[in-house]
């Protein structure tokens, strides 16, 4: 919609302006509702029914652009030589599995021994369209088309498939092929290890193809039996849904479902795939079906939480998932801007997507422009002579289509129906997080409930739900009027201050307060941070607190030497540099 400023003329007033969006209104039911929003001051507009944004007269729009992937040559490989179907044959996988998934052979230049090498090639086909290919040498090396997009193998093997399976890599699924189940692919880059940088990023695949799983009723994985074949299970269970997961599990000593095939044979391998277990979601537990984590914890030691990126923060505060973390403070005190700011802390330096639900930060186009300057590190205001370029603009909201997902629910603001939206971004997206800011913009609907049962009931609500997606949880909540001290500032509140229940205290995992330093200068914008429980303290922290300052013009928080995590956005820093920096939680 980069003519979206020919046609609309703004007030000179301050505030926002609402236009029918020229780019889609023409093909909506009612195309006379004004969803485009304008910032009169800045000229930022952002469409709510189509995504479109940029800045008026700019002739620039900043929507993410649709990628576009390299397609690899026609299909006009070679057949497979006499030796490769042996391989194939000592393998226990037949010629005709091989034809029907469309196995073939070539010459390809292999980086990894800077030469050509015959290879096997593994063609991924999407709706009988060639999109990418795996080249397997005799090594053991691989590599596929560059800038290719990233599918699953065996695609279209699932179209319409209400039971599938999902192995780790491709000869797994010519080996399940081989006790007849065809319904099957396999994920296109292993298992990334989970300290691999840009972990979620590896996982592009899902998003590539999730259509093809809205409507599976159950999915049976077979990762390998190791500790990134865990990793692997725990993600994609959480990411497609628990409730509709099965395991399929090998005996000890066996790695994969081609070697079963093996080593062991048709009959075996196919005993393991129908002795697959249901995914444990029911709340019963027992040793086996605790097994994977137990072993992945036996060997490389319980989940330490992540650092925020302020070292000064390190002792009392990291990130964790699966935990629930509640943050007050009196109004004024930055706590919006400080979760906000920590969060895209962890998207920079760790590559967590969030879920934000967070109204009153409306309209949502003014929340992005806030983490872009935020990202960026200097304002957007049209009146600043040094603001940002269109450049570093654009930059922003190309990082922030990536990472922040804002949820707004304009009919139906429940907290079921909040949880609901969550969940479809975990599913879609893979977020890591959620913020629902403030706890009190939530429908709430007591039905004969005292405040207290009603504030436990819903906590816990948002407990099962975090743990059961492995998510981490910020809410923010309001303390009730406080009183002010002899000076006329208020008093540092504590979660047993905030509105409607003492539950607040006790069912977070970690409770924050952000409370100003000298609330009546305007010119002190030094606040703490204060750290007032910990329910895990070896692995998240003791509570205590530090003092941090505001800087206004950047929309971030710094330490007291003037550092914030996201200045190295603009050095020679990578993130994944930036997490070694401040690996030490010392």
């Amino acid at each position: 919609m980069s003519e979206q400023n020919d046609l609309i003329e703004i007030s000179q007033s301050k505030g926002e302006v609402r236009h029918v969006c020229n780019s889609c209104s023409h093909d909506r039911r009612k195309p006379k509702e004004k969803c485009l929003a304008i910032n009169s001051s800045s000229g930022a507009y952002h469409c709510h029914h189509c995504g479109d944004s940029g800045i008026l007269n700019s002739h620039k729009t900043f929507r993410k652009e649709e990628k576009q992937y390299v397609v690899p040559e026609n299909f006009n490989y070679t057949k497979l030589s006499d030796k490769a179907l042996e391989w194939f044959k000592s393998r226990g996988i037949s010629q005709k599995t091989l034809i029907r998934n469309k196995v073939t052979q070539s010459e390809e230049y292999m980086p990894q021994v800077e030469a050509k090498r015959n290879v096997i090639c593994f063609n991924y086909f999407r709706d009988g369209e060639l999109v990418n290919i795996k080249y397997r040498d005799g090594e053991k090396n691989f590599k596929q088309v560059k800038d290719a997009e990233k599918v699953f193998y065996g695609l279209d093997d699932i179209k319409g498939k209400k039971d599938v399976y999902i192995v780790e890599g491709e000869m797994d699924k010519l080996a399940l092929e081989e006790v007849g189940i065809t319904n099957c692919v396999s994920v296109p880059d292993g298992a990334p290890n989970p300290g691999t940088k840009n972990f979620q990023s590896k996982f592009s695949y899902l998003d590539n193809c999730w259509e093809y799983f809205k409507d599976v009723e159950n999915v049976y994985i077979c990762s390998d039996n190791d500790t990134n074949g865990r990793v692997l299970l725990e993600e994609l269970s959480r990411r497609i849904g628990r409730e509709r997961c099965f395991i399929v599990r090998m005996p000890d000593g066996v790695k994969d479902a081609n070697q079963m095939l093996m080593e062991h044979g048709v009959m075996n391998l196919e005993e393991c795939v129908l002795s697959a277990e249901p995914y444990p979601v029911e709340g019963i537990f027992t040793v086996k079906s605790e097994q994977d984590y137990m072993f992945d914890v036996f060997q490389n030691g319980k989940k330490k939480g992540l650092t925020t990126g302020y070292q000064v923060l390190n002792k009392h505060y990291n990130m964790r998932t699966s935990e629930l973390d509640v943050w007050t403070g009196v109004p004024g005190s930055g706590k919006t801007m400080m979760a906000l700011q920590i969060m895209l802390n962890c998207s920079v330096l760790y590559g967590w997507k969030w879920g934000v639900f967070s109204p009153e930060n409306y309209p949502v186009g003014d929340l992005y422009d806030t983490l872009a300057e935020m990202y960026i590190g200097n304002t957007s205001d049209l009146d600043k002579k040094d603001r940002m370029s269109i450049d570093e603009y654009k930059q922003a909201l190309n990082f922030l289509h990536e990472y922040f997902y804002v949820i707004y629910p304009e009919d139906d603001f429940r907290l079921d129906n909040i949880l609901d939206k969550f969940k479809h971004l975990v599913m879609r997206y893979g977020i890591k997080g959620c913020l629902i800011d403030p706890f009190n913009q939530i429908d709430h609907d007591f039905k004969g409930k005292d405040e207290t049962t009603y504030i436990g009931d819903c906590l816990t609500k948002i407990r099962r739900f975090e743990q059961v997606n492995d998510l981490k949880f910020i809410i923010v909540a309001h303390p009730r009027k406080m009183d002010k001290d002899d000076n006329g500032y208020y008093k540092k509140p504590t979660a047993y201050d905030i509105s409607g229940s003492q539950n607040w205290f006790n069912k977070a995992d970690n409770v924050i307060c952000l409370h100003r330093v000298n609330p009546m200068d305007i010119y002190d914008t030094s606040v703490l941070f204060s750290v007032q429980k910990v329910k895990f303290q070896k692995l998240v922290g003791i509570p205590g607190e530090e003092t941090l300052k505001f800087d206004r013009r950047s929309n971030r928080f710094l330490d007291m030497s003037n550092f914030c995590p996201l200045d190295t956005i603009k050095t020679t820093y990578t993130s994944y540099e930036l997490l070694n920096k401040f690996k030490n939680n010392g």
